[in-house]
């Protein structure tokens, strides 16, 4: 016979090597931060020094803090096991849904992050304005310049040749290219014949070259019910998305319900968030 504390060693594992194994589109799609606190400031969002050169004095620049600020939150996910099917080793019959817990556990993260992509109009960001806006504003005075990185348009070679122009013409406040280059298209299951189309057909429907063959990876996220499609920047050391760990895949069990219920419960819990990066990096196109 199982007990109890054996049972829940190996359902551990079990959990543990599957949530290792399993990978979530966040992983590309947002840079992983490692939280301390029970939530953390972001005073180097929107602020992009650059290089010059050094003649005399250093020119120190003070960084501009935006107030953007990331609050942690819990989550968890809890079953539970009839003692007398642990007493009686059953628990082979659950090894596959530690196994769908886990893999949920993981993908988790890309949920937050699909939650915030489709809300990107309605949320802010850093710089106080909506993630997806017609007026996000770099630099003061004179030189300040109005950027936008929403639009209206049909999924075609053409619309993504513009667009990735349009980012990669993104400047800093000093003037300086940003050097952002759209690498990635993301869109949902209506949209999956026009992303096709214009990625993977080396001919466009007139017999010529198709310009944007094999010029974007495609990503396809269920969660996008509509004909919205994305270009994301992700290949910088700050993404487009920010997801933000303190405790993650965190396996726990107890016993205490054995005398009441006879059973045992299972959980995996996390402390987390996910938040915006940088706007410059994203762009989201919609149906008119």
């Amino acid at each position: 016979m199982a007990s109890f504390a054996e049972v829940s060693i190996g359902f551990k594992a079990v959990f543990q090597k599957t949530f290792n194994e399993t990978k979530s589109e966040a992983e590309v799609l947002a840079t992983r931060i490692f939280s301390t606190d029970l939530s953390e400031k972001y005073v180097w969002l929107g602020n992009f020094p650059a290089m010059k050169e050094w003649v005399g004095d250093k020119a120190v620049k003070q960084l501009k803090d935006y107030g953007y600020q990331i609050a942690n939150k819990s989550y968890e996910s809890t079953v539970s096991v009839p003692n007398k099917h642990i007493e009686l080793d059953k628990i082979g019959l659950y090894k596959p849904m530690i196994e769908q817990n886990s893999q949920e556990a993981k993908r988790f993260s890309s949920d937050l992050i699909a939650s915030l992509l489709i809300a990107g109009e309605a949320n802010d960001c850093y710089d106080g304005k909506k993630y997806f806006a017609s007026n996000h504003i770099i630099g003061e005075g004179s030189t300040a310049v109005t950027y936008k990185n929403v639009d209206i348009g049909v999924l075609d070679s053409t619309k993504l040749l513009a667009k990735k122009a349009e980012m990669m013409g993104i400047k800093s406040a000093e003037g300086k290219s940003l050097r952002v280059n759209p690498n990635l298209l993301v869109c949902g299951a209506l949209n999956l014949a026009n992303a096709t189309k214009a990625i993977k057909g080396q001919t466009l429907s007139g017999g010529e070259s198709n310009p944007t063959y094999e010029m974007f990876e495609l990503l396809v996220l269920p969660e996008i019910a509509d004909e919205s499609w994305y270009l994301f920047d992700t290949t910088k050391i700050i993404k487009p998305f920010i997801l933000q760990i303190v405790e993650d895949g965190k396996f726990t069990s107890s016993n205490d319900r054995a005398f009441m219920r006879d059973e045992a419960m299972f959980s995996v819990e996390a402390f987390k968030s996910a938040g915006y990066g940088l706007w410059q990096f994203a762009y989201k196109m919609k149906k008119a």
